[in-house]
């Protein structure tokens, strides 16, 4: 998961963070599969996004996971349905169903292409390949119902605009996956959370926020239990503040959704590690369903003892 960005967070850390952190997304060509006894494990799947347009596609891999965006949460994956369609034919496992999407997120503020001036307030039709439909919610509220206060509470970039930016970025990239992929009810949702998307360096709640209300909307649409975070520990601390249950709250106060939630893991440089982290104490709190390395160019995932 590489995605362009505007403003990385820390960013010598940031720097650093990339040497150690493979992406879901590489921008690496996709190679010939590894051949041999070894190739990969019984537990292993591939994911690709934009980088591999126009190439082929893995063999061999037992669940696939495609990357919803173009690299940023504004843009889109103009190979979504022939990556999602390779996905689909993988056989999924007991505890990883054959295809899974992600999400790219950020916290963009001054830096974003639209930031919400109010719970209501939407971007403007996205450039092709975009999602083309009205959004479908009416004005941004929080999972009890109450207004979210965007415009109205705290500071223009604060986190009540920054929850409700999330929340529609989300909207956004379900709504093109819905365009180009049907009915997605039910379906897996994983939040790509890394420090080479746009972030603010210094207000980890308003990111906390933005993630909270990306979560809030993509579960909505898979329910309960559907959504969990791609990040590493390292990357996750420095964007929300905070691991586990110290992530910052909702901006009225309720608990993040991010707590506890499935984890997939990046940074491991082999499937031995890859499959070692699988017992690591996870960044979210909750248990780590997928650990993620890179091989011969494409990257790997490795399926945990962790139904999700």
């Amino acid at each position: 998961m590489r995605p362009s960005s505007l403003l990385a967070v820390v960013p010598a850390l940031a720097a650093a963070l990339a040497l150690l952190a493979p992406t879901a997304a590489s921008a690496s060509p996709l190679q010939p599969e590894r051949t041999g006894p070894s190739a990969t494990a019984a537990t292993t799947g591939n994911d690709i996004s934009y980088p591999q347009c126009g190439r082929s596609t893995p063999s061999g891999a037992l669940f696939g996971l495609v990357g919803v965006n173009g690299g940023n949460a504004a843009n889109y994956n103009p190979c979504l349905g022939g990556q999602f369609a390779w996905a689909r034919t993988t056989p999924g496992t007991a505890t990883q169903p054959a295809a899974g999407l992600y999400v790219n997120t950020g916290n963009a503020g001054a830096q974003a292409s639209w930031w919400p001036v109010s719970d209501s307030d939407r971007p403007n039709a996205a450039p092709s390949p975009g999602p083309t439909g009205a959004l479908p919610v009416a004005s941004v509220t929080y999972p009890s119902g109450n207004a979210v206060g965007c415009g109205a509470k705290g500071t223009p970039y604060g986190p009540e605009c920054a929850y409700v930016y999330g929340f529609v970025r989300a909207e956004q990239a379900v709504e093109y996956a819905k365009e180009q992929l049907g009915d997605l009810t039910g379906r897996k949702w994983w939040l790509d959370v890394e420090t080479s998307n746009t972030w603010s360096s210094t207000d980890t709640a308003s990111n906390a926020a933005s993630l909270a209300g990306a979560a809030d909307y993509l579960t909505t649409v898979g329910g309960a239990g559907s959504v969990g975070v791609y990040s590493t520990t390292a990357q996750y601390r420095t964007i929300v503040g905070g691991t586990g249950a110290t992530v910052p709250s909702r901006p009225d106060g309720s608990t993040s959704p991010l707590i506890g939630v499935p984890e997939w893991g990046a940074g491991a440089p082999s499937q031995k590690t890859a499959q070692s982290n699988c017992s690591v104490t996870p960044f979210t709190g909750g248990r780590i369903a997928l650990t993620q390395y890179v091989s011969g160019g494409l990257d790997y995932d490795v399926s945990c003892k962790v139904q999700y």
